[in-house]
């Protein structure tokens, strides 16, 4: 395919938005065919011919820059269609580093406007899925958002998050689902997994219902029902992360979990990592180094699990009740903390959960 003078233009116009520097676009043979500078049409530029030798992108500082004629400093990029090198995307700027995450993101919308030229719609997942992992990066810079506006992502319309994990993987997954919902957008995460951000927040229930209609058996889903732009959904993807982590650990038995279903868990899930949840958990440190046959653990994980029970617990222990108020005295010497008294309790139940964490973390 040959990249037309008009496409060029266009691809500059729709740069020059949202860049403050000057866009050039170049043909397979580097003659500039689309420039915001109209002296630079019609002109041979050099590194857009060593973007084409070498196949790669070529950033000119202003050293490099005056050794070739006409150079200017910025980057240039190699644009493709199918495989096939069909033009360069030039930036100018001083910093042409700092001009690198603009440029390629510029590049996915030249590639995708240069697939629409061509008569064929883009592959969607493939044009949009770099630049949705970066709107998801925490502290995605602000033109991040911009670039995604231009490409029609609409990255303003709140969103919420849900993990869908799968028996096998479900490689048309992404297609279906962006179909299905309208604005709507889906990321694999690992084999077997996609993330699927969807505007609205609606339970989804219906739409995990038609699942295995499409042949997919879904294995667990994670849903934060919380809608919110783009500059928000880095914080909910991890927390839809940490849900899926916590419902394997503590609720096996659910499929479809939701975060009020395991709120605290989940929360305790991301300070688990945080050296200031230390406080919280040297109670149960000194109780398991004096516990070396996790006799003790064993019995709070009980207490806890039969919902502070005596008898319950007593029961799922084998104990006698007399044993059991015995252990649990044991519990409050070695902590400080009584699990017999509900704001204690909560300390303990809290430490175990990040105590369980951390042990989790270690055999992974």
């Amino acid at each position: 395919m040959e990249l037309s003078q008009t496409l060029a233009q266009e691809i500059v116009e729709r740069a020059m938005r949202i860049l403050p520097g000057n866009v050039n676009v170049m043909d397979a043979s580097g003659l500039i065919i689309g420039s915001g500078d109209p002296a630079r049409l019609f002109t041979r530029h050099a590194g857009a011919r060593q973007v084409i030798a070498e196949g790669r992108a070529v950033a000119l500082d202003a050293v490099a820059a005056a050794r070739l004629a006409g150079a200017q400093a910025g980057i240039n990029l190699p644009l493709y269609r199918a495989g096939e090198l069909v033009g360069v995307l030039g930036v100018s700027g001083a910093d042409a580093e700092h001009l690198r995450l603009p440029a390629e993101l510029l590049r996915l919308t030249a590639e995708m406007l240069i697939e629409q030229a061509a008569g064929q719609p883009p592959v969607t997942s493939r044009m949009t899925a770099p630049l949705l992992r970066q709107l998801l990066t925490p502290g995605a810079a602000p033109e991040v958002g911009r670039h995604a506006s231009l490409l029609g992502l609409r990255p303003e319309l709140p969103r919420d998050v849900l993990l869908l994990e799968f028996a096998v993987p479900a490689p048309g997954f992404g297609d279906w689902a962006q179909q299905r919902l309208t604005h709507s957008w889906c990321l694999p995460r690992k084999e077997g997994q996609w993330l699927w951000y969807r505007p609205g927040a609606q339970a989804p229930e219906a739409l995990l219902g038609e699942l295995p209609g499409q042949g997919w058996s879904l294995q667990r889903s994670a849903w934060i029902p919380e809608a919110r732009p783009w500059s928000g959904l880095a914080e909910t993807t991890q927390r839809a992360l940490d849900l899926l982590t916590v419902a394997r650990r503590l609720r096996p038995d659910l499929v479809r979990v939701a975060q009020d279903d395991l709120a605290l868990p989940t929360w305790l899930q991301g300070q688990a990592e945080r050296s200031h949840g230390a406080w919280l958990l040297e109670p149960l440190l000194r109780l398991r180094q004096a516990d070396r046959d996790g006799q003790l653990l064993a019995t709070l994980r009980s207490w806890f699990a039969q919902d502070a029970s005596p008898q319950a617990c007593a029961e799922a222990l084998g104990l006698h009740r007399n044993g059991l108020r015995h252990r649990l005295e044991r519990i409050q010497a070695l902590t400080g903390r009584d699990p017999r008294r509900f704001a204690e309790a909560a300390d303990l139940y809290c430490a175990l959960l990040l105590l369980d964490q951390d042990w989790a973390n270690s055999q992974s």
